[in-house]
């Protein structure tokens, strides 16, 4: 396969696009928690954003973005780690781990409680182990993790009809403190959030996470020195396969995410965490399978470019959207919080990702890495000289 133009040695530039347009979606997803209290996962939304518009943006955001673009990321974190092991070694491995555990732990406490990447350098401790297992046992145990997600799921569905969440009526004060630019109530506020998430992780993100990160070290195990656009004629096959179940069942999920607050809503919500539970996974295989597919035709080569430098600066970008948020919205920045609703959101993040679209292609001219990279990188310590 000749390489694109402009692609930069020993990457993929299909999976650079990929990642790269991976990123707006995760910004579509974080930026209303931002903005609002508990983003489109609250009601707080519906009495102050009423219109129809609104309610669109949300329900595309939760079939078309939320809990997809996460995922795969995580394939190619898997995929990642598993060229990282075999080229470099567990113990470099281990010090990249430790440096995103770090970032995780400064960008969940200072910028959004939502972060990720602590969850990825916890979870990633198993990937070394992972890393000597057989092609069909890496994919047993990324089955494995999907009927856990769904068990989770399913439990927590339960609990919820049981014991339905009271309304809080909390909202007004959330508003009064996101606005206040008081840094230390914010921050606190963001801890009380930073622990909410992470005790939910293990039933409701994790494991979807994990079988992600197992599928990505099959690729990587049935490849071998191959790039994972080799893949891109299957993972077309798999995109039609997957992709009429994958939709009917997200839209499912977001439509019954959107059911009003009144009798009925528990049984909405249950129904929400069970579609939850199974279908995202298999957006995420579709966008990926299809994504290698079109990013290797020759059209795909050239759209591909826009967004390869976003690819090759993940990491500091995803930080740099958080960074960008908190002064937009947050009290001693712009003071917008509570005054974007979930349409007005969408529209923010396509503009802020543009903008950093802008930003990273022209780091990239003078530039190999982006700060964070350049953070991991040294702290990781020098690369196996090769033979």
């Amino acid at each position: 396969m000749t390489p694109a133009r402009g692609a930069v040695p020993g990457r993929d530039p299909a999976v650079d696009a990929i990642r790269g347009i991976a990123l707006f979606g995760i910004l579509v997803v974080n930026l209303p928690f931002f903005a609002m209290p508990f983003g489109f996962g609250g009601d707080w939304w519906r009495s102050a954003f009423p219109g129809a518009l609104d309610h669109l943006a949300v329900f595309l955001i939760q079939a078309l973005f939320e809990a997809k673009f996460v995922l795969i990321f995580s394939f190619l974190f898997g995929y990642g780690a598993a060229r990282q092991i075999a080229t470099n070694g567990e113990g470099r491995y281990r010090r990249r781990l430790l440096a995103l555990g770090l970032l995780g732990v400064a960008h969940g406490l200072l910028l959004f409680a939502g972060d990720i990447l602590l969850a990825y350098a916890l979870l990633g401790m198993i990937l070394p182990l992972a890393a000597r297992w057989s092609l069909g046992r890496l994919l047993k145990a990324a089955a494995l993790m999907w009927l856990l997600a769904i068990l989770t799921h399913a439990l927590l569905a339960i609990i919820g009809i049981i014991e339905p969440d009271p309304a809080t009526g909390a909202d007004a004060a959330v508003v009064a403190v996101h606005r206040s630019g008081d840094f230390l109530a914010i921050a606190r506020y963001r801890l009380m959030e930073w622990a909410i998430f992470y005790g939910l992780a293990p039933l409701i993100t994790l494991p979807h996470v994990a079988g992600m990160f197992f599928l990505g070290m099959a690729a990587f195990r049935h490849l071998g020195t191959a790039s994972l656009s080799s893949l891109a004629a299957p993972g077309a096959a798999l995109a039609r396969f997957l992709w009429l179940p994958a939709l009917v069942g997200n839209f499912a999920y977001a439509a019954a995410a959107m059911a009003p607050p009144g009798p009925a809503k528990p049984a909405f919500a249950a129904a929400e965490l069970i579609l939850r539970g199974v279908f995202p996974p298999l957006m995420s295989l579709v966008m990926i399978g299809a994504g290698l597919s079109f990013f290797n035709r020759p059209l795909g080569m050239r759209i591909g470019r826009i967004f390869q430098a976003d690819g090759r600066l993940s990491l500091s970008l995803y930080m740099s959207e958080s960074i960008v948020c908190v002064l937009i919205f947050l009290g001693y920045g712009l003071g917008l919080y509570g005054r974007l609703g979930p349409a007005a959101c969408m529209l923010a993040a396509a503009v802020i990702y543009a903008y950093l679209l802008v930003l990273a292609s022209l780091w990239s001219r003078s530039f190999s890495k982006g700060p964070f990279e350049w953070f991991v990188e040294r702290m990781a310590g020098p690369r196996r000289l090769r033979q």
